[in-house]
């Protein structure tokens, strides 16, 4: 048996567990570096991808089994090639679509292979004109469905930030990073953490403990100071809540900020209707006579540079926004506000405005609280989108991230991953 990572990137993560797999099993190990040619056509890297498959079969001895690894494929659990390939000379399974996807390919060296992988070859040379997608090259191989098991075991399961992770809980050979544009840190994050979790035995998902201890519903530390930091996060988003919630507890002890955080909605609030993003204002305007400025962070945020602090960016203003990275004005997920009548009758009417709403089941329904932040400040003659912070000096979203990053947010992924990119970030950050 021989296993092959042919890596076209930069991703040593992927090398390390495509090994420790073949070294469970006495596999012999071939590492095929390519990374030079990352920004590459598609076609250079297939040629070399499918000469390289046809000169390991004809290396091989009959009836060896291959499996083909890219940088994007992801070994879960130790199942032995010969179970999976049972009665078969190949296995390729389908993406979402109808194609096959091609991070994780198996065949076994058999005569037949070799002819079909050297037609494969021959349809690969420059001068020939090459499909859209690389699965459609595997057209001599019948892919079996998505999610196609072999026995109890399912071949290969997605990954992607914005899917849910799969990958974690179902019993899976193998994943395979499905987004086309896949940030690098993502995987890199997604490697460590399987590769750490398969080294020590421990389930997926199991992350560094927080120290967060609290379970009650509402906690205020350093009460009375004259900037606050307010949060909220509810029981089903827990797992990088606590991250986030560590983080600012050891932010504002550093600066002498108050700190709120509510770990459920308050029992005031709770219609059982809305989710938590909907009580920002409420929570805003609560707490905004005590204090001179008071920021909300949403708890998919970290502030990655514990050394700056909040008084620079209230300088000759009353509101504090940055840009958000679509369409909208401002992104709510961190804003300050300086206690005066303007900022205090400007969050009623978000809450009055949201208040009128029939459907807020869902971060995004009745197109979010931040359409209804920017419609209320929006008409204070002090409004101007050209003055605020942009996303690089403040409100940062995760694939910008950098060492110097201010605060960061994790916008636009599933749940575990928030927590897993969250937690990875914040052990790489002292090494950065």
């Amino acid at each position: 048996m021989i296993v092959v990572s042919l890596l076209f990137d930069r991703a040593p993560g992927a090398l390390a567990n495509h090994r420790a797999y073949a070294r469970a099993l006495t596999y012999r190990h071939e590492a095929l570096d390519l990374s030079d040619l990352s920004g590459s056509d598609d076609a250079t890297r297939w040629a070399y991808k499918y000469e390289a498959l046809s000169r390991c079969l004809n290396q091989a001895a009959n009836n060896e089994i291959i499996l083909l690894l890219s940088e994007n494929a992801a070994i879960l659990r130790t199942v032995d090639l010969p179970s999976l390939m049972a009665g078969r000379d190949w296995l390729v399974t389908c993406s979402e679509s109808d194609q096959a996807q091609t991070d994780v390919l198996i065949f076994r060296n058999t005569e037949s292979v070799r002819t079909r992988i050297a037609e494969l070859v021959r349809r690969c040379r420059y001068g020939i004109e090459q499909p859209l997608q690389e699965g459609e090259l595997l057209r001599d191989f019948p892919a079996c469905p998505q999610q196609y098991c072999v026995g109890d075991v399912m071949v290969v399961v997605p990954a992607a930030t914005n899917t849910q992770t799969v990958w974690a809980n179902w019993n899976a050979f193998s994943l395979s990073f499905r987004d086309e544009k896949q940030h690098r840190r993502y995987r890199a994050a997604v490697f460590e953490h399987i590769n750490e979790c398969r080294a020590r035995g421990l389930p997926y998902l199991s992350l560094v403990d927080t120290g967060v201890r609290e379970t009650s519903g509402h906690s205020v530390y350093q009460p009375n100071r004259a900037i606050a930091v307010v949060t909220l996060y509810t029981p089903n988003v827990a797992q990088y809540g606590r991250i986030a919630e560590a983080n600012f507890r050891r932010y504002c002890e550093r600066h002498g900020y108050t700190l709120y955080v509510h770990r459920e909605i308050p029992a005031q609030l709770n219609d059982g209707k809305a989710t938590g993003n909907w009580h920002k204002a409420a929570l805003l305007r609560e707490y905004l006579p005590n204090h001179q400025w008071v920021f909300w962070l949403d708890a998919d945020v970290l502030i990655n540079d514990m050394n700056r602090r909040l008084e620079p960016l209230t300088h000759e203003c009353d509101t504090v926004f940055a840009r958000d990275v679509g369409t909208w004005d401002f992104n709510s997920g961190i804003m300050g506000f300086q206690r005066n009548q303007h900022n205090y009758d400007a969050l009623a009417r978000v809450i009055d405005e949201c208040g009128k709403l029939e459907d807020k089941s869902k971060v995004y329904a009745s197109r979010g609280d931040q359409h209804y932040f920017i419609r209320a400040f929006e008409t204070m003659p002090e409004y101007d989108p050209t003055r605020f912070f942009g996303f690089i000096d403040l409100n940062t979203p995760w694939i910008y991230r950098r060492p110097d990053s201010f605060m960061v947010h994790y916008l636009g992924m599933w749940e575990d991953n928030r927590a897993l990119v969250m937690d990875y970030d914040l052990r790489h950050a002292a090494m950065e």
